[in-house]
């Protein structure tokens, strides 16, 4: 039975820190036809799987220095 893909992402420390977007990044996928994507900038990403991807893809990101911060209005 395969793991699941949480276990596998963690402790990939640079990948589970959360992190912003420095400048709007989209893409459309054209290979299968799937549809746009788009995050905006300041935007805060949780997801390790998610970082990884806009890792792939050349997305600017900055680490969050403290989740704290997140809640602050």
């Amino acid at each position: 039975m395969a793991r699941p893909r949480k276990a596998q992402g963690e402790g990939v420390g640079s990948n589970a820190t959360p992190v912003r977007l420095v400048r709007d990044h989209g893409y459309i996928e054209t290979r299968f036809n799937r549809g746009r994507y788009h995050w905006s900038a300041g935007e805060v990403i949780t997801n390790p799987d998610e970082i990884a991807h806009l890792r792939e893809r050349g997305a600017e990101l900055e680490p969050v220095v403290c989740p704290e911060q997140l809640q602050t209005p």
